[in-house]
């Protein structure tokens, strides 16, 4: 395997021009007027900012996130002002800034995308909306490209060494005064997606939104389209600030297609998922406590080749703020639909995440969990010591067992033969069928570094040791129907850098991994990594904002193997591709332009015969409107 090559980019940007201010001609003659001359109604009001605005909105309590993030932690998050610098069609393009994870496109956007980190496979990565699990129904994890932008506020992701989670937090009104928020796009390949939400109160107690979100493709030479309609509603009362309950619908349409020479393949995805969600959370003191339950369901639609699965999902949430930090504990119960990627699981949880004293942060999880009568337990724990003298010690380990559901599309039979010249004989016969089974792989992994931090400037490593006994599939259309294959123990090095580049508003980020013994696991590269140099700054009184970036993602080649009989395909070829974004926000507007894989390297693949898309521009704008 060949270094990744490195990014070598410069921006060379400049303040808009300070504007010329003008002095007002005095009038050559002024006449008084009396007092009693004047109406009353033309007398400017001492204050003109709406009433609405200086009054809390009744939003719905937030329940408290993990304490602690960034590289020693292994936790990253965006919150709603980095969120607004980004338009996109997915979430796996945020995702790829982060250290670690390894997405494995299957096309176009709208294809099957696998992420895991380390190499984790299938079954270790979750995605979480408001504390609702949005468990997987094509796969044994859940696809990131069908996850709605349109109400997002915050996202979280926590690369953790037994799994990867993405937390995601919906919208939150600033004040009492209606919302509303348009963002539309169109571009190449007949890409176009339009999102539209609206917030608004109902007295000072009760808080209705609604979002729709349409994206549509046909992606990369015309051959890959995909379409995604959906609809939301929530509805939340508060009976105090830190009190209230919560319902919430989200409705979504999916329409997928590989087409052949001009012909539609039988590589055909369509169906209707729906969630319906309970919500009620307070907090009693120092102890947030949150009850959740909820029902999700997929129906095929056309010739889509999954069965109807159906999980209702019950949760219970508390934490407690001590003296040292907080202590969590959570149970999650699913009854879901037998033989299918959503079947019964019982999850216990405790969580610690402490801070002894100024220079130590700590957190440990202790998790059970038994999917379809397969139990196992996992305890991980990270911590942070320092900084001493700009350095701080960090270190992470993780042991346990959990259950990881895989489909097979196919099985063997044995026939006997008969023959005339000879004895009879045995052939074998490959029948399509839907199997579904649970596997207990075990776990094993470590994790040490330090991270040097020093005004604007942060730099960390880390040595990675993960040991898996058992790889399990992403169970997506790309590797559907593969058997989990032997783990072993793959051992590499991580590292980060942020820094500002001449002057502060520009800044350079990046991450590259590099594994000395890959174990022979699929889709993990032996070398990846990611850069970024970005401009960003506000300029008058916050009026005007732009945002210019240009980045890189490279990978080595990756081992893949034959879905059918798990034999080695062969190494995809390894790439590096380009992608420019530019945004202006004047006032509440926001213009951008994005150009993705700008050197046209259109033979990059992470999947032997779906090759990643050539060039493509992605232009709209997005606004929002109060009262």
């Amino acid at each position: 395997m060949g270094r990744v090559p490195a990014l070598l980019l410069a921006l060379a940007l400049a303040a808009p021009l300070a504007a010329q201010d003008t002095i007002p001609r005095r009038d050559t003659a002024q006449v008084p007027i009396p007092p009693e001359a004047v109406r009353a109604d033309t007398l400017p009001a001492r204050d003109t900012v709406p009433a609405d605005s200086t009054l809390p909105a009744p939003n719905f309590p937030v329940f408290p996130a993990p304490r602690g993030e960034g590289f020693p932690l292994a936790a990253w998050s965006w919150d709603r002002a980095a969120l607004a610098r980004f338009h996109g069609m997915g979430i796996t393009e945020l995702l790829e800034s982060v250290p670690g994870l390894v997405i494995t496109r299957a096309g176009s956007f709208g294809r099957p995308a696998g992420v895991a980190a380390f190499g984790a496979g299938g079954g270790r990565l979750r995605v979480f909306l408001d504390g609702f699990e949005l468990r997987p129904t094509e796969g044994a994890v859940p696809d990131l490209q069908r996850i709605q932008l349109v109400d997002l506020e915050t996202l979280r992701v926590e690369r953790r060494l037994t799994e990867t989670r993405v937390e995601l937090t919906t919208f939150r009104l600033g004040d009492r005064r209606p919302f509303a928020q348009i963002e539309g796009a169109d571009g190449d390949f007949n890409s176009r997606f339009l999102r539209g939400f609206f917030a608004r109160p109902l007295g000072g107690r009760v808080l209705a939104q609604v979002g729709l979100d349409l994206v549509e493709t046909d992606g990369f030479r015309r051959a890959e389209p995909f379409g995604a309609n959906t609809q939301l509603a929530r509805l939340s009362y508060l009976f105090r600030p830190d009190l209230g309950v919560q319902v919430e619908y989200r409705s979504s349409k999916f329409d997928s297609e590989t087409r052949v020479e001009g012909q539609t393949s039988t590589n055909l995805e369509s169906s209707d998922r729906s969630e319906w969600i309970v919500r009620g959370r307070g907090r009693l003191g120092r102890l947030w406590l949150d009850g959740q339950l909820g029902r999700t369901t997929r129906e095929p639609q056309g010739d889509d080749p999954l069965p109807s699965i159906a999980s209702t999902q019950a949760v219970a949430r508390a934490t407690l703020d001590v003296p040292l930090g907080a202590l969590s504990a959570a149970a999650r119960l699913h009854r879901g639909t037998e033989q299918s990627y959503a079947p019964d699981a019982t999850e216990l949880s405790v969580r610690a995440d402490l801070t002894p004293a100024p220079w130590l942060v700590a957190s440990g999880e202790a998790r059970s969990l038994t999917l379809d009568g397969e139990g196992g337990v996992e305890i991980e724990g990270a911590a942070r010591a320092g900084p001493f003298g700009g350095f701080s010690l960090l270190g992470g380990f993780a042991t346990g067992s959990r259950g990881i559901a895989f489909r097979r599309d196919s099985t063997i039979l044995l026939n006997t033969i008969g023959g005339i010249a000879g004895p009879p004989a045995l052939d074998t016969v490959r029948v399509p069928v839907q199997l579904y089974r649970v596997v207990q792989p075990s776990l094993a992994a470590l994790r040490a570094g330090a991270e040097w931090a020093r005004g604007r400037v942060r730099a960390g490593a880390a040595y990675v040791l993960h040991d898996p006994d058992e790889v399990a599939p992403f169970g997506l259309s790309f590797d559907r129907g593969a058997e989990p294959v032997e783990g072993g123990a793959a051992s590499g090095v991580e590292a980060y850098l942020s820094v500002p580049v001449w002057f502060p508003e520009l800044r350079l980020d990046a991450w590259y991994t590099r594994w000395l013994d890959a174990a022979d696991r699929p889709f993990l590269p032996e070398q990846q990594g990611w850069a970024a140099l970005e401009f960003h700054d506000v300029y008058r009184a916050g009026n005007f904002e732009p945002t210019l970036r240009v980045e890189m993602v490279a990978r080595d080649g990756a081992l893949l193997l034959d879905p059918a009989t798990g034999v080695p395909l062969g190494v995809t070829p390894r790439y590096a591709l380009f992608n420019f974004y530019v945004q202006v926000r004047i006032l509440d507007v926001r213009i951008f332009y994005r150009l993705e894989n700008l050197a046209n390297r259109n033979q990059a693949q992470d999947v032997p015969g779906f090759f990643l898309p050539g060039t493509r521009a992605l232009y709209g704008l997005r606004w929002f409107f109060r009262n």
